[in-house]
């Protein structure tokens, strides 16, 4: 295990237009970055890059085992593995929906987990932001990815209580439509219509979900758990 005074921040699904975001800004407030995710494209600032599929239930425990023994323990967390289908409702089928699900909240959950088996253990304080969406708060027709999401934000509430004593905060942000790859898949009509409601008239960037995550992953939210943070140019 190797000794440094940064401290250790992992980000999952740090391959995407978010994933990359983030980890730049964590690691220009100087924090060492583990970016995980299914491919190995994450942004050039990450100190290490960790190929995993976190769909899988037992990869998220496989991922801390090997962090811990070769980086030590991090302190913190951001979910951010995601998925996204474009397709109707009517149209899902089983593995589909699983496949959604196992990811979008599956990996927030059991990597949750994995890490604050060892915080507890250990008696370090930690701090873990989910990245959630507009489309678990108000409903969306992709109805899987939308339900997925509602899902990461009862999980943060319901940790930001139960984590609490341990000294470890649990909060999240809700993204609106943002400027990503991930967004590009929408249909162009529903893009149009959504865009016709946003107040500032115009998508977010990454760099702004990142502004907001690191600081609730940081020391100055330091009073805040079980929050969700709205980053959505006012849309709801």
């Amino acid at each position: 295990m190797q000794h440094h005074e940064e401290p250790l921040a992992v980000v999952t699904g740090a391959a995407g237009g978010i994933g990359r975001a983030i980890t730049a800004e964590l690691a220009r407030t100087g924090h060492r970055v583990l970016a995980v995710d299914v491919t190995d494209d994450a942004d050039p600032a990450a100190h290490a890059t960790l190929t995993a599929d976190l769909g899988a239930p037992e990869a998220a425990e496989e991922v801390f085992r090997g962090i811990e023994d070769r980086y030590g323990l991090p302190g913190v967390l951001i979910n951010n593995a995601g998925i996204y289908e474009a397709r109707d409702f009517l149209d899902y089928d089983a593995a589909s929906y699983r496949r959604v699900f196992d990811v979008n909240a599956g990996a927030a959950f059991f990597c949750t987990q994995s890490l604050t088996r060892r915080l507890i253990a250990a008696g370090h304080p930690g701090s873990i932001v989910n990245v959630a969406s507009i489309s678990g708060q108000s409903g969306s027709p992709d109805a899987a990815y939308g339900a997925s999401k509602g899902a990461v934000i009862a999980l943060t509430r319901g940790l930001g209580q139960s984590l609490a004593p341990h000294h470890i905060r649990v909060n999240a942000v809700a993204p609106g439509l943002i400027d990503t790859p991930m967004a590009a898949r929408i249909p162009a009509d529903r893009v149009a219509d959504y865009r016709a409601r946003i107040p500032q008239g115009r998508f977010g960037v990454p760099a702004e979900v990142a502004a907001a995550v690191c600081w609730l992953a940081g020391p100055a939210a330091g009073y805040v758990t079980g929050s969700v943070l709205d980053v959505n140019g006012g849309l709801h």
